[in-house]
């Protein structure tokens, strides 16, 4: 079995390649970084070596002499959700045209695993951090900006963020609904975070301006797993008068629903109707299509990379320049029965 310090004396460093090119291990240094002050065949011939014998690049080292990791520290709180994976996709995409490296953290939308990660994050002297969706106060993240530049996804009640027009998509959701003729619509929120909340706000608000009553016995939470889904269900059909649409928290949520039902006995959109919001990948091939608002998770990931290269670069950043919301309708909306 390998010890440490038997790893230790095998690690090849920048000196093993220096002897192996027969060049000043400065020479090395400037050949791995890709610097034009080194000829193309010296750093092909370098770079050859250093595959070749197996090198690793002591991040500590580099933080050392650069004084950045080239790391950007992503704060994820469900991995399992497409959504938050086509992000990830975005922000690692992106981060590699910047030269960073991304470490990513599945926080399960608990506070205090949200915190655990951001410790670690600084104890490896990233460069910035990606955090969507919150679950800390910004407070907390305010306090951070001294030592780390910090953009929030879809959290625009921070300074620095990269955000869709939640509202306006919602919004969307409920119009379609109307449209076809509901009025009792249920709606789930999601898990508790701070800040405000704009799918309830555009709910309310659009019951208002249809002159319906809001009713909270029509209000469901959606903690992020499937079991939170079919308790929802198992609420529904406790209900004196079961709502004729529900807006979903989000595709996952709504799709976990639509199966609770189906075993009970429910069709939809045929006893109620079902809307999501995301459209992820599967939302168009489960049974029935489900509709949905459209976001462009993976343009949200590059756009928040752009945002903190600026920041972490003493520029002003651009506004991100997101398309907006856009519905999708298929068959898991129709007129009430």
């Amino acid at each position: 079995m390998m010890t440490n310090s038997n790893w230790q004396k095998k690690r090849v460093t920048i000196k093993d390649i220096a002897r192996a090119a027969d060049v000043d291990p400065s020479t090395v240094t400037r050949a791995l970084q890709d610097s034009p002050r080194v000829k193309p065949a010296t750093r092909a011939k370098i770079a050859a070596l250093a595959s070749e014998m197996g090198y690793v690049p002591n991040m500590a080292a580099r933080t050392l002499v650069n004084r950045r990791s080239g790391l950007v520290g992503v704060v994820i709180p469900d991995l399992t959700n497409p959504f938050f994976r086509d992000l990830a996709k975005g922000i690692e995409d992106e981060a590699a045209k910047h030269d960073f490296r991304t470490v990513v953290n599945d926080t399960r939308g608990v506070e205090s695993a949200e915190r655990e990660a951001v410790n670690l994050f600084l104890e490896l002297k990233v460069d910035g951090l990606i955090v969507p969706m919150a679950r800390c106060t910004e407070a907390y993240y305010e306090q951070l900006n001294a030592t780390v530049p910090v953009v929030h996804v879809n959290r625009d009640d921070t300074p620095h963020h990269v955000s869709c027009d939640t509202v306006e998509g919602s919004v969307l959701i409920m119009r379609h609904l109307f449209e076809l003729g509901h009025e009792r619509i249920g709606f789930v929120r999601g898990p508790a975070g701070p800040g405000r909340e704009p799918k309830m706000y555009a709910y309310r608000r659009s019951l208002e301006e249809r002159g319906i009553d809001y009713d909270p016995d029509l209000i469901f939470t959606f903690d992020g797993t499937l079991e939170s889904s079919a308790r929802i269900v198992e609420q529904l059909l406790a209900l004196d008068a079961m709502p004729t649409a529900v807006f979903a928290h989000n595709d996952v949520n709504a799709i976990a629903m639509i199966h609770a039902l189906r075993v009970r006995g429910v069709e939809v959109p045929k006893d109620i109707s079902i809307a999501g919001h995301d459209d992820i990948q599967l939302a168009g091939c489960v049974d029935p299509p489900l509709t949905t608002v459209q976001w462009p998770m993976y343009e949200l990931g590059q756009q928040s990379v752009r945002y903190l290269y600026a920041l972490g670069h003493g520029q002003t950043p651009r506004e991100a320049q997101l398309p907006p919301p856009k519905l999708i309708v298929r068959e898991s909306t129709g007129s009430p029965a």
